[in-house]
């Protein structure tokens, strides 16, 4: 589930929900709603903003792609 992947990989990069919409430019309500699986279908758009603040692909959040690449916690954050 799209909810649980972005969560795992936040809490795997350490960083909140606030961080998060941050990075993603989302707001935080938008962040625990997708983690929550509150919202039902979620926009492209949305899953790249997030893949990308995640650092990790768009198919590893879909969980389309089991060997989906995963960046490492310690490469430069996003907008660096």
């Amino acid at each position: 589930m799209l909810g649980e992947r972005v969560k795992q990989r936040r809490l795997e990069l350490e960083l909140t929900q606030d961080q998060l919409a941050a990075a993603s430019g989302l707001k935080q309500f938008h962040i625990s709603q997708i983690e929550r699986g509150g919202i039902v279908e979620v926009k492209t758009h949305t899953i790249r903003r997030l893949a990308k603040a995640l650092r990790t692909t768009t198919d590893f959040l879909l969980e389309m792609d089991d060997q989906s690449e995963v960046f490492p916690a310690t490469a430069a954050p996003v907008g660096a």
